[in-house]
């Protein structure tokens, strides 16, 4: 499982930096669209009480068509009042961890508003990820630095140390110990690629700072997709990606982190 997990990150790491660094700002724009709000869009849909194959098939069109609508109106000169409602949201999404049940029940009400919080997720998070891109690609890199390391670093050291669990009615997998392990990597490794990456907008002590905060919330955005999948009773978002999952299952943390960085980007950049 591990050597598949590995290959299949080599071979998503490849594609999304070559997309990241190659394409011009419409053709990433196009790229981000294809995988987040229309593969994403269709795990989403699923996610939100959607289980029919033509139901799942309006909500993406919608979601994709949205997106687009987004691209052509936005100001990328205004990108924190296109963003910012975006985060804020995300302040109620983790707020909904400390109340799993809240919305378990299959109701048409309770469906309605996960496929709302749903596409709010995918389109800021795909909205950020294609400011930041036609801002500069290395900032991208920049935030997948902070993703990576957190992942890495909260899997190795809750390997290595164990004990209580973060969440354990939620992602009884993770631990705290880990999850102490991946904000301080994320933190450190982030400090170290401020200074070395062309362009970074933050000096070493403001990246490693906000990689902290940002690790965090992308902990959290892990955390309320499992919760969405644990309602679902699903344990992953689709079989797409072989040891992975699905485009969710590896997007729930940029999905949280992107607009929150690119604020930051846009309000504190130098």
């Amino acid at each position: 499982m591990l050597r598949t997990r590995v290959v299949t990150a080599l071979i998503i790491t490849s594609i999304g930096l070559a997309a990241v660094f190659l394409l011009p700002g419409p053709g990433f724009a196009a790229f981000a669209t294809l995988i987040l709000l229309a593969l994403g869009g269709w795990e989403g849909a699923r996610l939100g009480g959607l289980d029919r194959a033509p139901a799942r098939a309006v909500y993406t069109l919608a979601l994709v068509a949205l997106g687009g609508l987004v691209y052509w109106l936005h100001d990328p000169a205004f990108i924190v009042a296109w963003l910012l409602p975006g985060c804020l949201a995300w302040v109620g999404f983790l707020a909904w961890l400390a109340r799993p049940a809240l919305g378990a029940a299959p109701r048409p009400a309770n469906h309605a508003c996960k496929l709302l919080v749903v596409a709010l997720i995918l389109l800021t998070g795909w909205l950020a990820l294609v400011w930041l891109q036609a801002t500069s690609p290395w900032l991208v890199l920049l935030l997948l630095v902070v993703i990576a390391a957190a992942d890495v670093g909260a899997y190795f050291t809750g390997r290595r140390l164990g004990g209580p669990k973060l969440a354990p009615s939620i992602s009884p997998g993770k631990t705290r110990s880990g999850a102490v392990g991946g904000l301080f990597a994320a933190m450190l490794a982030t400090s170290i690629a401020a200074v070395f990456l062309p362009g970074s907008p933050f000096p070493p002590l403001l990246a490693g700072a906000l990689a902290l905060g940002l690790a965090a919330i992308s902990i959290g955005g892990d955390l309320f997709v499992s919760l969405l999948k644990r309602q679902r009773q699903l344990k992953d978002t689709s079989d797409l990606l072989p040891g992975h999952g699905g485009i969710l299952d590896r997007f729930d943390s940029i999905g949280a982190a992107a607009p929150v960085f690119a604020l930051a980007v846009a309000v504190l950049g130098q």
